[in-house]
């Protein structure tokens, strides 16, 4: 099995509307990302979550582009009259659909104590 367009557009339908060149040039870029200790199929799924996080990042950018408006980071609010600006982190601001979260929890398990056997050592 592998990750396809479609299964993408299920998971993650945040970025279904984006071309189908943007989707399989992010799952092919994802593909590199694959937990190898884990089964095919939850492999998979790690890729696609990878994916539509990297096409969900492109999409806030494209549209951030298009309505002339600057991400700023590192600003939690500002106000114009009499400039104010507070800086700090917002929790969930990289990540607000919960794509990388979701592809962390699975990739987390071939770096802490996942017990593996393979014929073929890993190179990172």
């Amino acid at each position: 099995m592998a990750a396809t367009v479609d299964d993408l557009d299920f998971l993650a339908p945040a970025v279904a509307s984006m071309p189908s060149s943007d989707k399989d040039r992010a799952l092919a870029m994802a593909a590199e990302y694959r937990p190898l200790c884990l089964p095919s199929k939850k492999q998979d799924e790690a890729q696609l979550w990878y994916a539509a996080w990297l096409l969900y990042q492109i999409k806030q950018q494209r549209s951030a582009e298009a309505d002339g408006v600057l991400v700023r980071p590192g600003i939690v609010s500002e106000k114009e009259g009499d400039l104010q600006r507070t800086y700090g982190k917002v929790e969930g601001a990289a990540d607000p659909a919960g794509f990388y979260e979701r592809y962390e929890r699975l990739a987390r398990v071939c770096r802490v104590g996942a017990a593996t056997v393979r014929s073929t050592p890993r190179v990172c």
